[in-house]
């Protein structure tokens, strides 16, 4: 297996979106894998789907540890990271995936507070992550931080495309991943964003996000971008295939 013995941290990693799809990929190819799910998710139905993500995890015959945190705070973060290193010994790949809502609407009529709570979950949490893993892989000289974005990040002009706080939060992930990956190169980690867009298929049942990992014919026959897209991109940048790929924005499916 092209990652045996690697650990994976991956954000928002239990919906039905990119998150669990790159946690079923990376597992299928020997990671053992962090998920985590935010803390804000109380109703039973999220601690039913984590829980199914971790079995079928189990069920691949990874080691598999699940966290509830909020990464918008830096306490619950530096928290998880400690439990991950505690339980795993390292964490070699982080993949920030947990963001925030898109919820367009007239730059005069956002209220303050979603407008904050999108920036925090858009930059804060990125930034609380790397800080907290960016240590361990500095240690262990080898690393992968790869973010996803969304089409456009930090060049949107098309009129009524994002919301304002939205595109300013994928805009400060795309900024971001160009410096670290200038500061981070000689420590052999790599920085990349992978950017889903429009004709993206967001979220899949459980049952075809297991099929689509297993590269069914459902999906050799797609005929958009599925989450099985964006975790295969981001498989490829964590193989040593990709060791020299740095900075780099990776675009989907433009319409």
């Amino acid at each position: 297996m092209i990652l045996e013995g690697r650990v994976a941290l991956i954000t928002g990693s239990t919906s039905g979106g990119v998150g669990r799809s790159t946690a079923f990929i990376l597992a299928k190819n020997g990671c053992d894998i962090v998920l985590n799910y935010g803390t804000n998710r109380r109703d039973a139905a999220a601690d039913k789907n984590a829980k199914s993500v971790e079995k079928a995890i189990q069920d691949m015959k990874r080691r598999v540890l699940l966290v509830k945190a909020d990464t918008t705070k830096a306490e619950d973060v530096s928290a998880m990271v400690k439990k991950a290193v505690d339980h795993f010994g390292n964490i070699d790949i982080l993949v920030n995936n947990a963001g925030g809502q898109w919820n367009p609407r007239d730059i005069t009529e956002i209220p303050p507070e979603q407008f904050r709570k999108v920036i925090e979950a858009e930059i804060n949490g990125v930034f609380y992550c790397i800080r907290e893993c960016l240590p361990y892989m500095r240690k262990h000289k080898w690393g992968r931080i790869i973010t996803i974005g969304v089409y456009g990040a930090g060049h949107w002009a098309a009129e009524n495309f994002g919301p304002v706080e939205y595109a300013i939060g994928k805009g400060g992930r795309a900024l971001l991943t160009r410096h670290l990956a200038l500061k981070e190169r000689k420590y052999n980690i790599t920085v990349n964003l992978i950017n889903p867009g429009p004709g993206h298929t967001a979220h899949i049942d459980m049952e075809k996000a297991l099929s689509f990992a297993d590269h069914s014919d459902e999906w050799t026959s797609r005929t958009q971008a599925t989450p099985q897209d964006i975790a295969e991109a981001v498989l490829f940048l964590c193989t040593e295939k990709a060791r020299f790929i740095t900075g780099s924005h990776i675009t989907f499916s433009v319409e």
